[in-house]
């Protein structure tokens, strides 16, 4: 409905302009999913360990995925960002 010039946005048309921002979009909400999912019951799982050896790789493992997911979440902020600073400076 337009009013006075002004329409509402369209979540397809700004789909349609910005779909190569998608992939980005997709991975910062995986990586705040991660980080949500590992908040509410990550810790659980060592507890859970019954071997030292389980014990010891278990950190290592959870510590090198925050590692992963602080690189991708960096670089998928770090693009979204230079896409919106492009399309600001068009205009």
């Amino acid at each position: 409905m337009a009013l006075m010039g002004t329409q509402k946005a369209r979540p397809a048309h700004w789909l349609r302009h910005n779909r190569g921002a998608l992939p980005s979009i997709i991975a910062v909400v995986a990586v705040a999913m991660f980080w949500v999912a590992g908040a509410i019951g990550g810790i659980g799982i060592l507890t859970d360990a019954r071997s030292p050896m389980a014990m010891l790789t278990g950190p290592y493992i959870g510590l090198a995925a925050v590692a992963v997911s602080i690189i991708i979440a960096t670089l998928a902020l770090n693009d979204i960002a230079r896409r919106y600073a492009r399309t600001r400076n068009r205009r």
